[in-house]
């Protein structure tokens, strides 16, 4: 079977699994729009401060809350590989003639087609908040969206792979997940924080989305902000790719 095929097969799997269970996308849909209805007036009422918007929140807040859907969807996704370990699934998986890589890129796929989704949810529904984002830089944004989603897709199955114990993915997850929110600029903006907090932000890939997003919706396509946000995603997404797969090359069935 080609990879391609094998990929197909596999997302087909996933997907129509995933959509027997649709509750963990709702939610993760009803996050940003909970915190635009909760957070937003909160960011408004502090002002002329560095970082935010002059006008509309909404314009400066739904980029950074898309890029928490995306990691709230796309991050934890290397739990499969855990329940899938302990029911047998996986090993069964292995013993067919399906590329192992398939096995992961079919799982990244299923990610990037649920944000894909999502987003143009999200927009739509925060669109009477005062939104307003230019088409072509709408759809960049997306493109940029769903190469976070596989990024972050695959950075969680090598997790997964290589933490063979659920309790040990799950403890990494809420190790990290605090720290990543934060220095992430979603919530607030970088700028005021101190310079250590700063300089902790400057490596967390989802920061650099979230700026790029903000230009984007801004109209500001050509913005260096944009091509940053992209190229940290790849190289993030290829070193995840890069374990994954010789994690996934290590498995026995």
């Amino acid at each position: 079977m080609s990879l391609l095929a094998a990929t197909g097969s596999v997302f087909n799997r996933e997907i129509r699994a995933k959509l027997r269970t649709p509750w963990p996308y709702i939610e993760a849909m009803g996050d940003p729009l909970l915190l635009l209805v909760l957070f937003g007036p909160l960011v408004a009422a502090l002002g002329d401060m560095p970082g935010l918007p002059a006008h509309s929140t909404a314009q400066w807040f739904v980029p950074g809350m898309l890029v928490l859907m995306v990691f709230t969807t796309g991050a934890f996704i290397g739990a499969g590989f855990q329940e899938e370990r302990a029911s047998g699934a996986l090993e069964r998986m292995l013993v067919t003639p399906v590329n192992r890589f398939a096995l992961l890129a079919g799982r990244v796929l299923r990610i990037v087609a649920v944000v894909a989704v999502q987003a143009v949810i999200v927009v739509a529904a925060t669109a009477p908040f005062g939104l307003q984002v230019p088409p072509l830089g709408a759809l960049i944004a997306l493109v940029q969206l769903a190469t976070l989603a596989a990024a972050l897709g695959i950075v969680s199955l090598a997790v997964g792979l290589v933490l063979r114990n659920s309790y040990a993915f799950w403890g990494v997850v809420s190790i990290v997940y605090t720290p990543i929110l934060i220095t992430s600029g979603a919530m607030l903006p970088m700028e005021l924080a101190p310079g250590w907090l700063f300089a902790i932000s400057r490596v967390n890939p989802l920061a650099h989305v979230v700026e790029g997003q903000r230009v984007l919706f801004s109209g500001e396509l050509a913005h260096p902000a944009v091509l940053l946000g992209f190229a940290v995603t790849v190289l993030f997404g290829l070193v995840g790719a890069i374990v994954g797969t010789r994690a996934m090359g290590r498995l026995r069935a």
